[in-house]
């Protein structure tokens, strides 16, 4: 067996150890992947760190990891494989037969403490789920729904704007189904809160917060919604009929603490002449 070193000896000099958030600046799909692409590459390092794998065998344990929900295919886990061993975080040992089994190095494992909360914070959505039946509750609610646009669409036309407002609702509740479903589900002492604040200008304020925060840590965001994380725990914002819902979940009843002041501080600054008034109420 040879091993086949990481590159990182050839960079001129070695650079201090980035955060994931620093290191990661891919375009996350919502709706194929779980995780966006910074976050799949913590996962699999931690995983890499726990034992030694081929390429196989990580898109199994990420499988397993997360209760049968997603399965990485090959085209999204070897680039971020590729990634980790480019930035010298794992090295390669080549088999017979060519198979690569990845392991960390001592860089990966530098790696890992520094983005040691946020590694919590994924480890701990990353319970795997119970699988099984689909609840009858949402399969009557989907059936209700198809019934209604089914017999709605067999009757006359249906004019343009009504079909848009149709979608735009559709559109809610896939966001919200989402958020409940991805929701983190943290460790004993974990705390949240959440902030429902009257404005009208809720979209300005979500696409000035996200802007800020993507400087800093992979944002996911649509026209209705956005969220990211910070060391200390998950921001969540959501653009309602007339109110911006803030949604924070702490690893500790201190970071939750200090993660509202951080996000008052700058919808302050984003209000300008608008007074906001927040009251964080337990989510």
């Amino acid at each position: 067996m040879m091993v086949q070193k990481s590159r990182s000896g050839e960079k001129e000099n070695n650079q201090a150890v980035k955060t994931a958030a620093e290191e990661s600046h891919a375009k996350p799909d919502r709706r194929s992947r779980t995780f966006d692409y910074g976050e799949l590459r913590l996962l699999l390092l931690a995983i890499i760190a726990q034992q030694p794998s081929h390429g196989y065998e990580l898109i199994h344990a990420v499988n397993e990891r997360l209760g049968g929900t997603y399965k990485p295919s090959p085209g999204v886990l070897y680039p971020a494989l590729t990634w980790l061993y480019d930035r010298g975080y794992t090295e390669i040992d080549l088999e017979k037969g060519g198979r690569k089994r990845y392991s960390i190095t001592a860089e990966g494992t530098d790696f890992l403490s520094a983005n040691k909360a946020a590694i919590d914070m994924l480890l701990a959505r990353a319970v795997p789920r119970p699988q099984g039946k689909s609840p009858q509750a949402i399969v009557e609610a989907m059936d209700h729904l198809k019934r209604a646009l089914s017999l709605r669409a067999k009757m006359e036309p249906v004019e343009t704007e009504v079909l848009n407002r149709i979608g735009g609702i559709i559109d809610v509740a896939a966001n919200q189904i989402e958020a409940l479903l991805n929701a983190p589900m943290l460790q004993e002492g974990a705390a949240s809160c959440v902030a429902d604040i009257l404005t009208p200008n809720g979209e300005r304020f979500l696409r000035r917060l996200c802007s800020h925060f993507q400087h800093r840590t992979p944002v996911i965001m649509d026209e209705n919604s956005g969220h990211f994380r910070m060391s200390m725990g998950e921001v969540r914002m959501e653009v309602l009929d007339g109110i911006f819902r803030v949604r924070l979940t702490a690893l500790s009843p201190e970071k939750l603490i200090e993660m509202q002041h951080i996000l008052v501080r700058h919808l302050e600054e984003a209000a300008v002449r608008e007074t906001l008034e927040v009251h964080w109420l337990p989510a």
